[in-house]
């Protein structure tokens, strides 16, 4: 498979502390998160991709409780992602300096309201690799709506987590042939130097 290396992206989607970090979301995918070793996965693949400029690209969701919008806002009245709190700040390791961070985000595909398309299109990024949480619901949707944006898309599975093993299993099934492991990625990338 030949990819570009100057027009890929990862993406990651909500490594932030609310799921690596104590607290309820972490409990919901600790199983998922430790089992898959997720966090050293991912930290290692950014590294390596950093290394041979691939662009790293962060998706969070951080909800203002005083400007709550979206749905999730609302429910959770804020208390979620919360902007200036240890819970909307990246999980150690993931970010640098340089990487671009998506703005404007508000619901679980990483496109609605933000400027992540503009961020690709920017960088002429054709190929972006998918880690994050939830594989079944935030990677899930944003997935989708980058393949028929008509980006190479692909769900990095051993970089991202859910609730359950039936739930990531189902998920990487629906996106049969777009699912690759970070060793797959850093192949890649070595083929392409």
């Amino acid at each position: 498979m030949e990819i570009n290396i100057k027009k890929s992206a990862l993406v990651l989607v909500e490594f932030q502390n609310q799921w690596t970090e104590r607290g309820l979301y972490h409990r919901l995918i600790r199983g998922q998160l430790e089992s898959r070793n997720v966090l050293e996965n991912t930290r290692f693949l950014v590294r390596e991709a950093r290394k041979n400029g691939i662009r790293i690209i962060h998706a969070p969701l951080v909800i203002d409780p005083e400007r709550k919008k979206g749905w999730l806002a609302r429910l959770t009245s804020g208390r979620v992602f919360t902007k200036n709190t240890w819970k909307s700040k990246f999980t150690e390791g993931v970010h640098e300096e340089g990487d671009l961070i998506v703005e404007g985000r508000y619901a679980f595909d990483a496109f609605t309201g933000s400027n992540l398309e503009q961020l690709l299109e920017d960088n002429q990024i054709e190929t972006v690799f998918l880690c994050g949480f939830t594989t079944d619901q935030c990677v899930a949707k944003t997935m989708k709506t980058a393949l028929k944006k008509g980006f190479r898309s692909f769900l990095v599975s051993d970089c991202t987590a859910t609730l359950n093993h039936f739930l990531q299993s189902r998920t990487e099934k629906g996106f049969q042939g777009k699912v690759v492991s970070s060793r797959e990625v850093l192949d890649m990338i070595g083929q392409m130097e």
